[in-house]
């Protein structure tokens, strides 16, 4: 069973994710921002992050940034209102693997975490 730490402070939509997930048949965490998001990575192993932008102590940019510094490998999709081509730019300049702009589609947003972790399996394989 994969892991999925959904990183998002509006607590409605992180059920939301965290529901959908859930019936898919994923083990899934919730995290209201990036600080408390990287103390549930150093608890748990985590397969893909789901992680909005804007959030208190730690962005979603800060924490993607960080973790690819520290050399970690697992694909990371971030999901926010920031619609703006500079926005997405940045979010895969810092090392998102893929961007959907709120409000989601919740079907969609399934199919992208599938095809996410196929490719990482993938990749892993390869290694």
């Amino acid at each position: 069973m994969f892991s999925i730490l959904v990183v998002e402070d509006d607590m409605t939509l992180n059920k939301m994710i965290s529901a959908k997930l859930k019936k898919e048949n994923y083990q899934v965490f919730s995290s209201f921002d990036g600080q408390q998001a990287l103390d549930i990575m150093d608890k748990n192993h985590i397969d893909l992050i789901i992680s909005d932008i804007m959030m208190p102590n730690k962005n979603g940019y800060e924490l993607v940034k960080e973790l690819r510094n520290a050399s970690y490998m697992l694909p990371i999709l971030m999901v926010t209102a920031k619609d703006q081509m500079e926005d997405m730019e940045k979010g895969f300049m810092v090392g998102s693997d893929d961007y959907m702009i709120k409000p989601i589609n919740m079907k969609e947003m399934v199919l992208r975490v599938k095809a996410l972790l196929r490719r990482a399996q993938i990749a892993n394989e390869k290694r």
